[in-house]
């Protein structure tokens, strides 16, 4: 009885040795499997995160106006026609640049006898009405549209009407002899058919140079 005892112990501890091995190969197989797998998947990360590219382009009408201005500019104000500041004239720099949307920024700053203006434009391309439109802030004057723009001919000309001391005024600026060193703004404010408001602005293009110096 106890030589068969020893045997059937004997024997179990074969069979569990072997269960055991059995066990211990399959863990082995899956943990290989795993890591294979694993190996796979970051194999091919762009077919899981690859990103959404969107081409960005202005409209022609944007293009050429982004053409036009982009850039940084030295400016020289003299006001001919102004009931306070006639004979004044102030100097500054403008540097105009693309924003969202398409559109065309222009920041603006400038000081001398007529006193400082901070300024800053946006323009952008209304497809419906064919014309730009203008959004004009300045100074403690807060922000506001201001007309609508087009091109006639070699000219983009803005033109728009206020109420002032209750009367109406109209005005029109007109962005002329566009070259790609300079250009002239010309404003003008009529009343009564009569000129009340006439301000010529010279813009000449900084190099890379006088640009950093004036930062």
């Amino acid at each position: 009885h106890t030589r068969l005892r020893r045997r059937r112990i004997v024997v179990g501890n074969l069979r569990g040795g072997e269960s055991m091995k059995k066990f211990c190969g399959a863990l082995a197989l899956l943990v290989i499997s795993c890591g294979t797998w694993g190996q796979s998947q970051k194999s091919h990360p762009s077919e899981t995160k690859k990103p959404i590219e969107t081409e960005l382009r202005p409209s022609p009408d944007m293009e050429r106006l982004l053409k036009a201005f982009v850039g940084k500019w030295a400016v020289k104000e003299t006001f001919e026609v102004d009931a306070t500041k006639k004979g004044r004239a102030r100097e500054g720099t403008a540097t105009f640049r693309a924003g969202a949307g398409f559109s065309l920024m222009e920041e603006y700053r400038s000081n001398g006898s007529a006193g400082e203006l901070r300024f800053l434009a946006l323009l952008w391309w209304d497809p419906e009405s064919q014309v730009y439109r203008f959004l004009a802030c300045a100074n403690n004057d807060g922000c506001r549209l201001r007309g609508t723009a087009k091109w006639e001919g070699a000219n983009l000309v803005n033109t728009w009407e206020e109420e002032i001391e209750g009367k109406k005024m109209s005005f029109k600026d007109s962005f002329v002899d566009i070259s790609p060193t300079s250009f002239t703004l010309v404003s003008e404010g009529l009343g009564d058919a009569a000129a009340l408001w006439h301000v010529t602005t010279k813009y000449t293009r900084q190099s890379a140079k006088q640009s950093t110096d004036t930062r």
